[in-house]
């Protein structure tokens, strides 16, 4: 009688231990599916705030656009202003650019330059890149200079020609290391980098920006693309 009391009791045990695995096993299914959804909504959020840095981007290379375009204008009328016989010393205490005006081939290189800049603006990207290497090796000491090579290199870096922009960009930075615009190519040489998948590299140069260039623009973008990259 014991026996047959106790083969029911082994068997409601097992019974009870498999329906508490199948609770156990969808309880696992619901957390993956849970976290699957959590997931996508992360790579949605990510890629969202990808295309809110590529915006920001284009944002800066606009205004970038834009200052070059008022330092042209402003130029403009400094020459202007030359033709009009005013004294040398009263130009100079004008404005401390007035110096430049009167170099032999300065109007010649200040009207390259202005046409370049409306080739950049209406996207004739070759041509103003035909441009840009012109005035980088027909005026090496020219006022457009280090423009020129930062120009070349967005240009580069917009038609994805990354070798030729990862030269340009590091031209600058080797030749003119005080210069503003070296956060930005510090910051677009990371992002090349990337590209070339050589990560260390573009961490590298990324911290290099934040350390030097903490309230830079470039800085802020460095440090989310540093979040990506150590993710």
């Amino acid at each position: 009688m014991k026996r047959i009391i106790f083969f029911p009791l082994i068997f409601i045990s097992f019974s009870l231990i498999g329906q508490t695995n199948n609770e156990s096993l969808d309880l696992i299914l619901e957390k993956i599916e849970n976290l699957e959804i959590e997931l996508a909504r992360l790579t949605n959020q990510i890629d969202s705030n990808t295309f809110e840095v590529q915006k920001l981007d284009e944002s800066n290379q606009a205004r970038y656009v834009d200052l070059d375009k008022r330092i042209h204008e402003l130029e403009a009328v400094i020459l202007l202003t030359n033709e009009e016989e005013v004294p040398d010393e009263e130009l100079k205490t004008v404005n401390p650019l007035a110096e430049l005006i009167e170099k032999d081939g300065e109007e010649e290189e200040f009207t390259l330059w202005s046409n370049t800049l409306k080739l950049i603006d209406n996207s004739r990207y070759s041509e103003a890149a035909e441009n840009l290497r012109f005035l980088i090796l027909s005026y090496p000491n020219g006022a457009y200079l280090v423009d020129s090579y930062f120009w070349l290199g967005e240009i580069y870096f917009l038609q994805e020609m990354n070798e030729d922009a990862y030269e340009t960009y590091f031209s600058l930075i080797n030749n003119f290391p005080e210069h503003e615009r070296v956060s930005t190519a510090l910051y677009k040489l990371g992002l090349i980098s990337i590209k070339l998948e050589k990560n260390d590299e573009a961490i590298a140069f990324f911290e290099r920006v934040i350390l030097n260039y903490p309230n830079s623009g470039s800085s802020v973008l460095s440090e989310q693309e540093l979040l990506k990259l150590k993710s």
